[in-house]
């Protein structure tokens, strides 16, 4: 399957997105994959863009109290993670490590995420929905 047609079909993100965007943001991803217990992302790390789960799942961990890594989430595929990071131009609040199963991520470059965050307000409204749920839950993804 192909990044067009897996996010048409398969991120609820994406829906309602136009077809001309969804096609700019598949043609700029870029596939990568994971083994088990690999990190995709470290905490404090510049994020590059928006990361889609295709396949596999992707384990979410903050530090606790202790200073040991404790997860609080498991992402699996048509989730994403980074948004936060991309639009409030940070940096990833947490580490992300592909699961048991490894992981498969689609990865969207900022640039294109952010020219369509620009021009779909319906998109854009869905991102800032997403990063204030996260904020609110009681375990935060942040990213």
């Amino acid at each position: 399957m192909d990044a067009l047609t897996y996010l048409r079909g398969y991120v609820p993100l994406f829906a309602g997105v136009n077809e001309e965007n969804l096609a700019a943001l598949a043609g700029s991803s870029e596939l990568l994959s994971f083994n088990a217990g690999q990190t995709i992302l470290f905490k404090g790390a510049t994020v590059d863009g928006l990361h889609v789960v295709v396949s596999g799942r992707a384990d979410v961990y903050v530090k606790a109290s202790t200073k040991a890594l404790v997860r609080v989430a498991e992402l699996g595929p048509g989730e994403v993670f980074g948004e936060m990071s991309v639009v409030e131009m940070g940096t990833a609040g947490a580490t992300i490590k592909a699961s048991e199963q490894g992981a498969v991520v689609l990865m969207i470059p900022q640039e294109s995420f952010r020219r369509v965050l620009q021009q779909d307000e319906g998109f854009a409204v869905r991102v800032n929905m997403l990063i204030v749920s996260r904020r609110t839950s009681p375990v935060s993804v942040p990213a």
